[in-house]
């Protein structure tokens, strides 16, 4: 009921105002129901990722890149994978050899996802990125994949590129035919074999609509949401380059830049330059993500899909209808043109499509009065083709999140074939920050394919809070493999690797017996020497008579030779002990080079110098001497040089004899009676954690001065640091910024690092981090080094580090990193007394780590510019031929944030061609330390010539163990897996990856060798390796011990349990 005042203010009005009111009341009205209406609900962006070039990895990688910009494009760098792929010299030198290019492509986790290397290596390494990008983008969405398996998740991958097929086809025979071929390389199963992995049942579409593949299929994703056909959808785009022969296609139609740069609507365009990346975007209904408390970086308003039609050729754009597009994306989101804030653009850099596209947008935006702001992602990293609107697309959703427009590059003359007075646009060449204004942040994403097919996307900031927290969840750590046909692409970024150890297994028998020659180097033990000498012809010598070593070393060796340099006993020394210790090996080494009659292997044996499993401690110097033996055997020609570390004593003397006649194994490690061996294997970053330093701390750079400190120091400042600290021996130092302070400090000086602790305290200087970066270089070969070269390269390596942890504080400490070098993991040539240096670093962190220090060591490998580089002109150029090419700044400070998480000790962080430079390491002989980067070997599945007769063993245990060796060989065999690789024997067959057809294959092996009839039924019912042995076993001594019954007449004597049993066993045969 309405009052009087009411009624008679109500009928005051006019008739125009009631009009009024009622149109106004109408508005809303449709307004809620637009609201209400799922054809026209926002899509919320609630998760995010990326594998970009220049060593991008997340979101947040991305978008730290796109800030600072950053080029992101490998110049020459498709030439030097095409010829390590040995690919047609004809199709690379017409190829254009310049691209953004990722890290190395062949590495993929089969484990994570259940598929065996037999399967792996037919997977497009596309899909095998999918997989991955898609477990990041749900854990940066906070969402677990067991929580939407068998949920209607749908799947949307924009995806073109068949290159891995096209190698394929250029193997051997034997390689082109296989069961795997077919759903490894289809596009569809892109997107199905993410669907299956994950065990998703909503819509799955792989599409190809060439450069704009993935912003349809993010269309596709975003109506498929609001049709309810799904709850969650998952939008990927991947594009990799891995085929000279479209590159060579491209190049001679005048698309690619010669320079190798999108120079977008600049004068000098000349074109694009291809790149790869897989990306992946989880979207929901804006309802749904604000009921579940998620984290949104962006909304899609609106989108809208069409082609060219008949314009002026195939691929030829028209400006027509990309205005055409751009509108009824515009009306989709219920948005005017003068709301849009910026245009993230196609913009590839070609003569025809800068301006036409130009053309496009005034069509649609000439009557804003205020000009947009314009700039395209394909400046920084390239034109990633089927992934390219995806990528767009993210750094929009970023940019909105963030409230920053990033620069756009390559933009310093503007393309005379545009009307600039008259466009509604300008290009951004800075950063942007949007005003705390209340209009809503929106932007359009541009993404125009080749052969007409053109998208248009409205994203916009998100006007609702969400009810929850961000539950963003950690990365997934993955176990890194390589995977792949062929020979192998050299790699283009760097990675992180660490010392895998193994059990090693039985060594080779030797008939010879060797002879031993003791050195009594003072610093071995009486046991060990004895257990030597009991050998055959067995001697000692010690140190002060090594000139006589050539008249004791027979000619011709009758027996092989193998001198003994025992160092088990040795302990922590200062610099004086050190220093003899150095002098001692020093002296006998290059006396080992000059007798005329080189001894066929030198045994080091050592003491806790190794950090194998069931280490409780390492000795810093015994490490240190391991590095140097390590590097010297690079430059020497002749022996063997073997490290056998003990907790102990030393193994039996058998071992011994045949580990000395052996070279593949280089270093062993005893603990508790068990052997290991050491091999370098790749492995994932720490989930990086958004770190903050303090802003009251003090933060200490040593050897500061250097690139690589200053680099550092920079982003500690960024990332909030009070002050950064830069510490070198020169008097003078620089620094453009305020926070960052130089001071005069030689960390070898005892006096000078008790007084720089005194001035800490007396200023009440609250130390947070120390980094102790300080170090020197000078190559020089082993045999004319004198033990002072040595110590001149260790002062401020250990020396420093040594006065670093005995007069600072180390309490409160969030980190103490040191920088270390790849010599000290595998040796170097010229640089042995670098690599012992540093080693000695790496062990100290671990014992700094005992103590409670956030310790942690970083093996680097060479970054190009910096101080310790060569002085030589060519010095790139070289480390590329051997294998180790520099990485760029920009990559490192990408993972700084996870480097510096002492969740590890050591981390070996370096950019390798793997092929190159094993071949390089490995020019004396194949060693274990390479074998899990080395290519797997292409073997031809020979018949089998002889079947194992089980029937010949009568003990059950001694059997049991037979058929458990055979069917553990022949899961190897089937699944591809390496000889060296451990495989659990309770693991079931099907996380194995053992599928249906791997499954009859390895039957039929079974049966073959062992002369068995095991059916499928039986798998499905011992689905492991030890379970299977066992049924088989008890089968097997059933049917070879006890006597077959009569079964008409025995049937009826026997008891119900008795016949449930022996139909249970008959059943098992089907």
């Amino acid at each position: 009921m309405k009052t009087a005042a009411e009624s008679t203010s109500h009928d005051a009005l006019s008739s125009l105002q009631k009009s009024f009111l009622i149109i106004r009341n109408l508005e809303r009205k449709l307004q809620e129901e637009k609201n209400r209406d799922p054809l026209t609900e926002e899509i919320a962006v609630v998760g995010m990722a990326c594998h970009l070039p220049g060593g991008i990895r997340s979101a947040q990688d991305f978008w730290d890149a796109l800030l600072t910009g950053e080029d992101l494009i490998a110049d020459n760098g498709l030439t030097a994978r095409w010829q390590d792929m040995d690919q047609s010299p004809d199709a690379v030198h017409r190829a254009m050899p310049h691209a953004g290019l990722l890290d190395d492509i062949t590495l993929f986790d089969n484990e994570y996802f259940h598929i065996s290397p037999a399967e792996a290596r037919y997977i497009d390494p596309q899909q095998r990125q999918l997989l991955m990008m898609v477990a990041n983008a749900l854990a940066d969405a906070g969402i677990t994949p067991a929580s939407l398996k068998g949920s209607d998740t749908g799947v949307f991958t924009g995806i073109s590129a068949f290159d891995y097929s096209l190698h394929i086809m250029q193997q051997d025979d034997k390689y082109r035919v296989d069961p795997y071929l077919g759903s490894g390389n289809s596009l569809s199963g892109a997107s199905g074999r993410i669907s299956y992995c994950y065990g998703f049942h909503g819509p799955c579409l792989s599409i190809d609509t060439a450069c704009s593949s993935s912003l349809v299929a993010l269309h596709q994703g975003a109506e498929s949401l609001r049709r309810n056909e799904c709850r969650v959808a998952i939008v990927s785009g991947a594009n990799l380059v891995l085929s000279p022969y479209l590159q060579a296609s491209l190049t001679d139609a005048g698309m690619l830049s010669p320079d190798g740069r999108c120079k977008a609507f600049d004068d000098s365009a000349n074109g694009y330059v291809r790149s790869e990346g897989c990306l992946t975007v989880i979207l929901k209904r804006l309802s749904d993500a604000v009921a579940d408390g998620d984290r949104i970086y962006a909304c899609i308003k609106g989108s809208a899909v069409a082609q060219d039609g008949a314009s002026g050729g195939l691929t030829v754009p028209d400006p027509v209808s990309q205005a055409k597009v751009i509108r009824n994306a515009l009306r989709a989101a219920d948005m005017q043109p003068e709301e849009i804030s910026f245009i993230e653009g196609h913009g590839t850099g070609t003569s025809l499509g800068d301006p036409v596209e130009a053309e496009g947008l005034r069509q649609v935006f000439g009557s804003r009065s205020d000009k947009l702001l314009l700039g395209s992602v394909k400046s920084n990293v390239g034109h990633l083709e089927a992934a390219a609107g995806l990528a767009g697309f993210m750094k929009a959703c970023l940019s909105i999140y963030h409230q920053q427009l990033p620069p756009h590059l390559h933009f310093q003359q503007p393309n005379h074939h545009i009307d600039w007075e008259h466009m509604p646009f300008r290009i951004n060449k800075d950063i942007h920050r949007f005003g705390n204004s209340h209009t809503r942040i929106s932007g359009g994403v541009s993404s125009f394919g080749f052969t007409g097919t053109i998208a248009h996307c409205i994203v916009a900031a998100c006007e609702t809070t969400p009810a929850g927290r961000e539950k963003q969840l950690p990365a997934p750590h993955f176990q890194l493999k390589s995977h792949w046909l062929g020979k192998l692409p050299g790699k283009s970024a760097a990675a992180c690797f660490n010392i895998q150890w193994k059990p090693l297994g039985a060594l080779e028998q030797k008939e010879n017996l060797p002879q031993y020659i003791y050195i009594d180097t003072g610093a071995g033990t009486a046991a060990n020497m004895e257990q030597i000498l009991k050998s055959k012809n067995g001697c000692a010598l010690t140190t002060d008579r090594l000139s006589t070593l050539d008249s004791i070393i027979p000619a011709p060796h009758q027996y092989p030779l193998c001198l003994v340099y025992d160092i088990s006993a040795l302990e922590e020394t200062d610099a004086t002990g050190m220093k003899r210790i150095y002098q001692q090996l020093l002296a006998f080494l290059q006396t080992v080079q000059r007798p005329a009659h080189t001894p066929a292997s030198i045994l080091f044996v050592t003491r806790h110098a190794l950090n194998a499993p069931g280490s409780d401690h390492v000795v810093a110097l015994q490490h240190s001497l391991t590095a140097f033996i390590r590097s010297v055997f690079l430059e020497m020609r002749g022996p063997a040089m073997l490290v056998l570390d003990i907790d102990q004593g030393l193994p039996d003397q058998a071992f011994i004899n045949n580990y000395v006649q052996q070279s593949y194994y280089r270093e062993i490690a005893s603990r508790n009676g068990q052997l290991w061996y050491p091999a370098l294997a790749v492995t994932g970053l720490s989930p990086a954690t958004e770190i903050t330093c303090d802003p009251e701390g003090i933060y200490l750079i040593t050897g500061g001065k250097g690139s690589l400190g200053m680099h550092l120091a920079e982003w500690m400042v960024h990332k909030g640091a009070g002050t950064v600290i830069l510490t070198g021996r020169s008097p003078d130092g620089f620094t453009s910024n305020d926070r960052i302070v130089y001071r005069q400090l030689d960390v070898t000086d005892e006096n000078a690092m008790r007084n720089f602790a005194d001035w800490l305290r007396r200023e009440k200087k609250i130390l947070k981090g120390i980094v102790h970066a300080a170090g020197t270089n000078s190559r020089c070969l082993q045999s004319k080094m004198s033990v002072d070269d040595i110590m001149y390269v260790a002062g401020p390596k250990i020396t420093g580090l040594q006065h670093i942890t005995t007069y600072l504080p180390m309490e409160g400490l969030d980190f103490l990193l040191t920088y270390s070098s790849i010599a000290a993991v595998w040796g170097s040539g010229m640089l042995s007394h670098y690599a012992a240096a540093n080693a000695y670093m790496d062990a100290f962190v671990l014992e700094l780590r005992k103590q409670g220090v956030p310790a942690k060591t970083i093996n680097w490998g060479p970054w190009k510019d910096s101080n310790m580089m060569l002085d030589t002109a060519n010095s790139t150029d070289l480390l590329k031929e051997s294998g180790v090419p520099p990485f760029n700044a920009g990559a490192v400070r990408r993972v700084y944030a996870s480097l510096l998480v002492p969740d590890a000790p050591q981390l070996v962080y370096v950019c390798l061609d793997n092929a190159r430079f094993i071949t390089m390491m490995e020019m004396q002989g194949t060693i274990a330390f390479w074998e899990n980067l080395r290519p797997a070997e292409d073997t031809v599945e020979a018949p089998v010539t002889g079947k194992t007769d089980l029937s010949l063993i009568v003990d059950d245990v001694e059997r049991e163990d037979l058929i458990k060796q055979e069917l553990l060989r022949l899961v190897k065999q089937v699944l591809a897996i390496g000889d060296g690789e451990q495989v659990d024997t309770t693991r079931s067959f099907s996380d194995m990856g053992m599928d249906s057809i791997l499954l009859v294959k390895y039957i039929q092996c079974i049966n073959s060798q062992l002369g068995l009839n095991v059916t499928t039924n039986m798998l499905f019912n011992y689905p492991t390796i030890s379970g299977l042995a066992v049924y088989v076993n008890s089968r097997f001594k059933r049917t070879t011990v006890v006597p077959a019954k009569r079964m008409t007449s025995s049937l009826y004597e026997m008891s119900d349990e008795e016949v449930l049993k022996m139909v249970s066993e008959e059943m098992q045969k089907y």
